[in-house]
């Protein structure tokens, strides 16, 4: 005899509201996580939308050299760099960074998320072996020497005025230091944003060399959380867009250790959040992009009296505030050639307009007060003839 087959029950409504309920917090949940910034990088280029970095770079046995926090803003094509020194202590007591070693990165990265409240979704971490990789592939790196520049170190001697550094050479210079000084680390860290820079423009000026081949290597070459296809979107991003750079560094306060004898950069996470606020308010202002507060020197590195007089008018004419006009520390520039001394690559790609393309060097020295020093050499000279 067969039996009935049972009759299904009716969910209960009280089942049907949890489900429901259950539904609408996942929802809400990835509207949440979508507007926090935790989808793919190609989103949030596709959508302008804010573009957090966090990098990090580490050296010989694991040594802390600098952290870089960069916001890329795709629509505007600018980018606040707001770097990070080894000697910074934040608010939880007086170890440095420098002392927390391969640690440091994803400390700075909650600290700046606490503090900055910006979720930091991508991240990148170079070793020594890996940075020189890098800058190995790009053919290496160009950098102007002046007079005043901290450019000996033990293991070269930089005494020409160009060079092109490899990455072993560019790595020995990024992070030796004179001594253990505050100073000698804050000026270390100038050096350090001044290579950054550089590498960032090559990525642009050397963007038919970077093929997928070699772009895949780059990934390689990093411990990171981007996916290969991230990555390459990134990439292919730099190498299209002429990404205009502004340079900032986290605040802090030269304090004293009496036991360790020495001092570091104690940082107050409300300094900190003001000054990164103010810092990203400017470069998107529209008085920065038109350099109303461009900071320039023109010096004639020609015997030809009155060059750099010149220079000056032909930067007047553009808008551009010249703070003062001198003699080069040199007489025989052959070639023309502009410092970026701030990291404000906006006022210097202006400036290499209004010179007819010349080459423009990161040198970047804060305590000049500049944003640029131009120095006309006989080709200028020559033209203007």
């Amino acid at each position: 005899m067969l039996r009935e087959a049972p009759k299904k029950q009716p969910i209960p409504a009280k089942t049907l509201l949890i489900t429901a309920g259950s539904f609408f917090l996942i929802a809400l949940l990835f509207l949440v996580f979508k507007s926090k910034g935790g989808f793919s990088l190609d989103q949030k280029l596709s959508q302008s939308k804010r573009l957090p970095i966090l990098f990090s770079v580490l050296g010989d046995k694991d040594e802390y050299l600098f952290s870089l926090y960069a916001e890329f803003y795709p629509n505007e094509k600018k980018a606040a760099l707001f770097f990070v020194n080894p000697k910074t202590s934040f608010d939880d007591g007086d170890k440095s960074l420098k002392e927390k070693g391969s640690s440091a990165p994803s400390y700075v990265e909650s600290v700046l998320e606490d503090t900055l409240d910006s979720n930091i979704p991508f991240k990148i971490v170079w070793t020594k072996t890996q940075f020189q990789n890098w800058i190995n592939l790009l053919g290496g790196l160009g950098f102007f020497f002046e007079p005043k520049s901290l450019h000996i170190t033990k293991n070269y001697a930089r005494n020409k005025q160009t060079y092109v550094l490899d990455g072993d050479d560019c790595f020995d210079w990024m992070s030796s230091l004179s001594d253990e000084s505050m100073l000698s680390y804050i000026r270390r860290l100038e050096i350090q944003e001044t290579v950054f820079l550089t590498l960032l423009e090559a990525i642009h000026e050397k963007r038919d060399l970077l093929g997928k081949q070699r772009v895949a290597y780059l990934h390689s070459q990093m411990t990171t959380n981007l996916s290969a296809k991230e990555w390459e979107t990134l990439i292919d991003f730099l190498k299209k867009e002429k990404i205009h750079f502004g340079v900032s560094e986290v605040p802090g306060e030269p304090t004293g250790r009496p036991k360790q004898k020495d001092e570091i950069l104690k940082a107050n996470e409300e300094t900190v959040k003001v000054a990164f606020h103010k810092f990203t308010s400017e470069l998107r202002s529209l008085s920065f992009s038109e350099g109303e507060r461009a900071r320039i020197e023109v010096l004639n590195g020609t015997p030809k009296n009155g060059l750099a007089r010149y220079g000056k008018v032909l930067l007047n004419d553009k808008g551009l505030k010249v703070l003062s006009v001198d003699n080069a520390w040199d007489s025989s520039f052959k070639s023309s050639i502009i410092l970026n001394r701030s990291g404000n690559t906006q006022y210097t790609d202006i400036i290499s307009d209004t010179f007819q393309g010349r080459r423009v060097y990161f040198a970047l020295r804060k305590d000049l007060g500049l944003d640029a020093t131009v120095i006309l050499g006989e080709d200028f000279q020559n033209s203007k003839d």
